[in-house]
Parts: C-alpha cells; sequence; structure tokens
C-alpha cells in the first residue's frame, strides 16, 4: 500500500511538471547528441516531442498501467522509420535512447529523494522504479531498432525510385561524380523545392507549371516532405512567379535559389533545404531562401536562438509597449539608422522615433548605434520565436 502511494505521487509529480522536466532533457539531448541534427526540422521536434511523450508514459506505468502503453510505441515506431528516411545511422538513434535513459532516471532519483522521507523506503522504491524503466526502455529499443531497419530497407531498397534517390543523395553529398540516371536536364539552370503538407507532390508539380519548367525532377523525402529541381529557363525569374496565393490551404513550399550546372544542382536544393528547416518551424506558405538565409544559421538550435534574444533584447521585450519599441527599431535599422526616414516609414513624427529610441537604449543600457548588428540579427530571431509561437512548435 504504501509503495503504491509513493508510486502514485512520482507519477502525479511528473505529469504536473512535464514541461520544465521536458525542457530540460531536451537541452541534455542537444548537448550529448549532435550527429544527425539539423537533417530535417520535422524529425528534430519528433525527438523532442519524444521526450515529453516518453516521461508521460514511464508515469502511467508507475500507476500501474501497462509499460510501455501502445501510444508511446506508436510515437516511437514513427521516429525510428522517418529516422531511417534521412539517413540516420541507427546507432546514433539508440544512443538517443541511452541519453533519454540515464535523462529520465535523473528525473526519478530526484523524485523519489524528495518526494520519500524515509530512507529504507527510498531505497525499495528506487530498485522497483529502476527495474521498471529497464524493462520499458529495452521493449522501446526493440520496437525502434526492428521499425528502422524495415522502413530502411523499404525507402531505400524496395522503394520504385529507390536506385534514382541513393544516386542523388550520393551525388548532392559529393560521393558521386556521374551523372544520375534520369532525363532531367542537369546542365541547365535549377530552382529547388522542397514541398510538405497536403499533397506536397502536387504543389511541386502546380510550382512547375507555373515557371514553365517542362522536366520537374520529384523525390519522396522524409518527415512527408518531397524534393523538387524546376528547370529554368535562362533570364527567367522564376522565383517571383511563384506566388502564395496560388496554392491551396495547407500546401507549403520552400524555395531555394536559381543556380546553374552540376554545382548549382547541388547548391540550389542546399539552399532549398535550409529555407525548408525555417518554413517548417513557422508554418509559411511559401518560404524563400533569400528572405531567411540568417534564420536558417540558427535553425538547429533554437535553444541558442532563445539565448542570444534574450541577451540583446531581454528588458525590452518585458516592456509592455515592446512590439511598438521593436517595430520602431527595425524601421530604423531598415532606414539606414536614419530616424527621420523611420519616421516616414512608420507614419509618425521624428521626434516620436527619437523618443522611442531613448527609450529602447534606456532599457537595454547600450548605444543602439554602436550595438546595430546584435540588435538588428536578435529582432530577426525575434521574429523567427515570434512565428514559432504561432504555430505551437514551442
Amino acid at each position: 500500500m504504501i509503495q503504491t502511494q509513493h508510486l502514485s505521487a512520482i507519477s502525479v509529480a511528473i505529469t504536473s511538471d512535464i514541461n520544465q522536466l521536458s525542457d530540460s532533457m531536451v537541452r541534455r539531448l542537444h548537448d550529448d547528441v549532435q550527429a544527425g541534427v539539423g537533417l530535417d526540422p520535422a524529425l528534430a521536434q519528433r525527438r523532442s516531442e519524444r521526450l515529453a511523450a516518453a516521461l508521460l508514459s514511464i508515469s502511467r506505468a508507475l500507476s500501474g498501467s501497462e509499460e510501455p502503453d501502445d501510444k508511446f510505441l506508436a510515437e516511437a515506431t514513427l521516429e525510428a522509420r522517418e529516422t531511417a528516411q534521412a539517413g540516420v545511422d541507427l546507432l546514433e538513434l539508440i544512443h538517443t535512447y541511452r541519453v533519454l535513459q540515464s535523462a529520465t532516471w535523473d528525473v526519478l532519483l530526484d523524485l523519489t529523494t524528495t518526494l520519500i522521507p524515509d530512507a529504507s523506503q527510498q531505497l525499495e522504491i528506487q530498485k522497483w522504479v529502476s527495474q521498471l524503466q529497464h524493462r520499458w526502455h529495452d521493449v522501446v529499443v526493440a520496437n525502434v531498432i526492428d521499425a528502422y531497419r524495415s522502413e530502411q530497407h523499404r525507402f531505400f531498397y524496395k522503394s520504385e525510385d529507390h536506385r534514382l534517390r541513393n544516386e542523388l543523395r550520393d551525388f548532392i553529398a559529393g560521393r558521386r561524380t556521374a551523372r544520375p540516371n534520369t532525363g532531367y536536364p542537369f546542365e541547365g539552370q535549377h530552382l529547388s523545392v522542397v514541398a510538405w503538407g497536403n499533397d506536397p507532390k502536387g504543389t511541386i508539380d502546380l510550382a512547375a507549371t507555373l515557371i514553365n519548367s517542362e522536366v520537374p525532377l520529384v523525390l519522396e523525402s522524409t518527415g512527408g516532405a518531397f524534393l523538387g529541381w524546376l528547370a529554368v529557363k535562362d533570364g527567367q525569374n522564376a522565383d517571383a512567379q511563384v506566388i502564395e496565393g496560388d496554392f491551396p490551404d495547407g500546401a507549403h513550399l520552400a524555395l531555394g535559389s536559381i543556380d546553374k550546372g552540376f554545382s548549382g544542382f547541388r547548391r540550389s536544393h542546399q539552399r532549398a533545404w535550409r529555407a525548408y528547416k525555417v518554413g517548417r518551424l513557422t508554418g509559411a506558405r511559401i518560404t524563400r531562401y533569400t528572405d531567411v538565409a540568417l534564420e536558417a544559421v540558427f535553425a538547429t538550435n533554437m535553444q541558442a536562438v532563445r539565448d542570444l534574444v534574450l541577451q540583446q533584447l531581454g528588458p525590452l521585450l518585458a516592456d509592455p509597449r515592446k512590439d511598438i519599441l521593436c517595430d520602431t527599431l527595425r524601421a530604423y535599422f531598415s532606414a539606414g539608422c536614419n530616424a527621420v526616414a523611420a519616421a516616414a516609414a512608420l507614419q509618425v513624427h521624428e521626434r516620436t522615433v527619437a523618443y522611442r529610441l531613448r527609450s529602447i537604449e534606456e532599457r537595454l543600457g547600450i548605444s543602439v548605434a554602436e550595438r546595430h548588428v546584435e540588435l538588428l540579427v536578435a529582432l530577426r530571431l525575434y521574429g523567427l520565436l515570434k512565428s514559432i509561437a504561432e504555430t505551437e512548435i514551442l
């Protein structure tokens, strides 16, 4: 009876503090696991969600539910399949579960010590919890390995386009110099795209139609996304022909740059993929690399983004007028640090801009002119965080 009460108390403590506990584990996972980071934002998000789901699954097991429950096994299996599609090594995936096991045990050990005052009862509960956690971990990892290997075989060796996928992957990575076996015109100009959401293949086909690209190369990627390369005519401003209003609701598209030849094929794809990282986070329907090149540099480490924004703009963001002050700062920088031009853009008196700038400097304790580079970067990244918050990813 006493054991049941203690286990129930631990379960309740995990559930009530799940957000803080999972955030701490996300930071630990990021610090301990670097391989595979940045391959796909959907995969990175799946990993973060897995941590909270794992804690909740163990919490339910402490209350007497099945260990692990079917809901978590389904989520872990889906992540394993997407990891296999991304080409991340199985050992790297298993390592994330070792980190998860260690971090979870630290949480459980801390809770048993905090909630159970009697030392002998602490030891008894810790032994029981340790056995439960090991059983849970062994079952989950066995399922993950099976799902990974099955999906790897299907995705890379059994799918209709498996040979082309492998050739393109090696070609983009620089491991292959021979032209992939397809009729696509590699010598010409390219606009690489990444589509996700509703009917991603259809989204790429529509983009090809809009820019009159007759031979698009389309390939299934990871996390429900599709890759595309669109042949572009010389001198054509294809990027401007892709307009958000031409696409149906739920369709998302990231665009790289227009580049030429074999090296341009790779470069355009790399830039489209970076834009995709940002677009997947923000939920934007159309994301152009030219618009988010800065944000893409930081998109693989959102904790670093938060830290930089807080360090540069913290006191300003605590002000009730933060939106007005940030808009003023953006306008001031866009106007080349010209207060008169900024006032015209904001449609306010120049004295109002001067007053706001003084308020900003007082709150931040710095000269805006001397720190304009750092502040400009922080403002861009703050905009990224706001967009992500609106999509409920953070």
